[in-house]
């Protein structure tokens, strides 16, 4: 299966597991979460999008998606765009949003450079850091975090990088070796592009990994570090959120544990398959993300 990932570390509630193994997506096809909540009246104030394969595939913007995301702004919801993408800043991200029509303030975007910046200057203050791929490097220099590209680093923070090579390897793993905290933005095998899948951040992570015996702290989804700093940054309320992304392993996954709302869209990595092998099932099963303004239809009260 192309772009299929393995099912493991999924983690579900008795009570998922309870309603997902007697509902299957029955329900889901009907307008229903698993616990036979409407979705229409669901009180969805916050929504959270993923975005590689989500709202574009590569350098092709999903069809409606900038649409989408305008009706719900409309529909008085607030929009944030979540991933686990760190080879370009903030601000980069903000730019390649706004060139497929969606249209995104800086401070709704969240990436896991930003996330390993914050965590950075909190737990590893004034550490010298060696960092993959330029965009977590400006992210991270403009946070006032210093950079060094040797093997001497104090710090390695590994992601996907489109400009590896072997020395960038060599270097992070004598650094790891020698003692640097090693920190990795994701794991994600894989990400989408316009017709095909290819390599993500965890080819990366893994050679580190698997070379040093050291495992990463952890930025990106499915753990909550990066999802906190926005919780709190903005107090979002859980219950009031719904996460939309392509990836079980990682979107759905982290919604499930921590909380909220979700809806899985097709235009990406799973596919409707992968849900009845992992047995980790979204409130939501969407064909693309231009579906989610008539799924989420106007709330009552």
């Amino acid at each position: 299966m192309e772009g299929a990932e393995r099912c493991e570390n999924t983690v579900l509630s008795t009570r998922e597991e309870a309603c997902y193994s007697l509902h299957g997506l029955e329900l889901k096809a009907l307008g229903y979460n698993c616990f036979g909540v409407e979705f229409s009246f669901m009180a969805i104030k916050n929504i959270i999008f993923d975005m590689d394969g989500v709202l574009y595939r590569g350098e092709t913007a999903i069809p409606g998606a900038g649409e989408a995301v305008a009706e719900l702004r409309k529909k008085g919801m607030r929009v944030f765009f979540f991933t686990n993408n760190a080879e370009k800043t903030r601000k980069q991200f903000v730019e390649r949003l706004n060139s497929f029509g969606v249209f995104a303030k800086e401070e709704e975007v969240y990436t896991t450079s930003y996330g390993a910046a914050v965590y950075i200057k909190k737990n590893l203050p004034g550490k010298k850091v060696f960092a993959f791929s330029s965009g977590t490097i400006e992210e991270l220099k403009g946070h006032g975090i210093p950079i060094l590209l040797t093997k001497n680093a104090e710090v390695v923070v590994a992601g996907l990088d489109l400009e590896l090579n072997y020395g960038k390897l060599a270097d992070a793993f004598q650094a790891i070796n020698s003692g640097a905290a090693f920190i990795a933005t994701n794991e994600d095998n894989s990400y989408p592009v316009e017709d095909a899948i290819l390599p993500g951040a965890g080819a990366i992570v893994a050679a580190l990994s698997s070379t040093t015996g050291v495992k990463p702290v952890l930025i990106g989804k499915p753990e909550p570090y990066l999802l906190d700093i926005m919780i709190k940054e903005h107090k979002l309320r859980k219950e009031e959120t719904l996460m939309v992304g392509d990836r079980l392993q990682t979107d759905i996954l982290m919604a499930s544990r921590e909380g909220l709302h979700s809806a899985l869209v097709l235009s990406g990595i799973s596919t409707r398959k992968e849900i009845e092998e992992c047995g980790l099932a979204p409130d939501y099963v969407l064909d693309s993300v231009a579906e989610l303004p008539g799924i989420l239809k106007k709330q009552k009260g």
